[in-house]
């Protein structure tokens, strides 16, 4: 029998733009709360919509951690390299609750010297003992595994388990095709402006003679964005590149039943759910050949994934994937593998017998 189930998150706005992290969580636990498991979050910042009723959403400083703890049996805690993660496994551990760690965020791309440190003694401080003494460590991919063992992280009682996206949820946000967006072909991007995403590789395709005629359309915010407008005007093709800012989830389905393309050039990435997104609501992709992405793709079988940073090979199968729309096979494979009505079982039965 699963007990009260304490979720552990830094940011936890799932609905406002809090990241992949957010939705990941708001998932499992909407799935877990409608399947009679007593669901609670806890974070420093949260979204006041979020939950939905389904489960309870807190905002919890230093101060009021205990208490969600001691209320918790299972403290499953979602870490991205914060002293928050570790208070919530510190106190678990102190209090006797069943600990379960999922790591995310392992972005080291193009960090300046003192943050590379930084992030190097989290690794072989905070993240070294949560790896080691969490009753289970959830991965998203055997990739994983092998990264944390290449840097000397053992995992004590390791599962694979993707990331997922709430199936339901994203149906009821899809809309039928409809291909109206500026550009032939259309593509769209959403996620954080960052350099990591390297969305100018995309900016760049579109000088291909093949990609002549494309808009590419950018959803989201960050530090990069004024970078990239400045690139897109370098190149003369500024007026082919439309910077949306952050969208609601509707707005993001509008565009993607609108678009031709979705492309994804990340440098890193966990498992990103925004492609599991894409493929559901029928939008074909293409996307860098990065652990991250292809632990999605090569599983769906799509043959869409391109070096990273060949900006021609990116423009190659962005035509490709123009003339070659989604099967129900893909879309499938996509709900049976990658969504947490179909997975949220795994999840429970580590709650229920943790990993030795």
């Amino acid at each position: 029998m699963v007990g009260n189930v304490l979720h552990v998150y830094n940011d936890f706005e799932p609905d406002k733009g809090g990241g992949g992290v957010a939705r990941h969580i708001a998932g499992l636990a909407e799935i877990l709360a409608t399947r009679g498991i007593s669901v609670r979050v806890a974070a420093k910042v949260v979204d006041c919509r979020a939950g939905g009723g389904a489960y309870q959403v807190e905002r919890a400083g230093w101060r009021e951690f205990w208490r969600h703890v001691l209320w918790a049996d299972i403290v499953h805690v979602h870490g991205a390299r914060k002293p928050y993660a570790v208070l919530a496994a510190l106190l678990a551990v102190l209090l006797g609750r069943r600990l379960i760690y999922t790591p995310h965020c392992y972005y080291d791309e193009d960090d300046g010297v003192l943050k590379a440190l930084g992030k190097r003694l989290w690794d072989t401080t905070g993240e070294r003992w949560l790896l080691r003494y969490s009753d289970a460590v959830i991965l998203l991919s055997e990739y994983w595994l092998q990264y944390l063992t290449a840097r000397r992280l053992s995992v004590a009682h390791p599962a694979i388990i993707p990331n997922c996206v709430l199936g339901s949820e994203v149906d009821g946000r899809r809309r039928p095709r409809s291909g109206q967006l500026r550009g032939t072909p259309a593509l769209l991007s959403v996620g954080r402006l960052d350099p990591v995403k390297r969305i100018d590789d995309a900016i760049r395709a579109l000088t291909c003679t093949t990609l002549a005629e494309a808009v590419l359309h950018v959803v989201g915010r960050g530090p990069d964005q004024e970078r990239l407008a400045a690139l897109a005007d370098e190149l003369n093709v500024g007026e082919r590149v439309q910077f949306y800012g952050f969208a609601e989830d509707a707005e993001v389905a509008r565009l993607a039943a609108a678009a031709d393309v979705f492309v994804m050039p990340s440098a890193a990435e966990g498992m990103p759910t925004v492609l599991i997104e894409m493929t559901l609501m029928g939008l074909p992709v293409v996307a860098s050949d990065i652990p991250g992405n292809r632990a999605v793709l090569d599983l769906l079988g799509l043959d869409v994934l391109f070096p990273l940073g060949d900006v021609l090979r990116m423009a190659e199968r962005i035509k490709q994937a123009v003339a070659t729309p989604l099967s129900e096979t893909v879309e499938r494979t996509v709900r049976d593998n990658f969504t947490w009505e179909c997975t949220a079982h795994r999840v429970a039965a580590l709650y229920r017998e943790p990993v030795q």
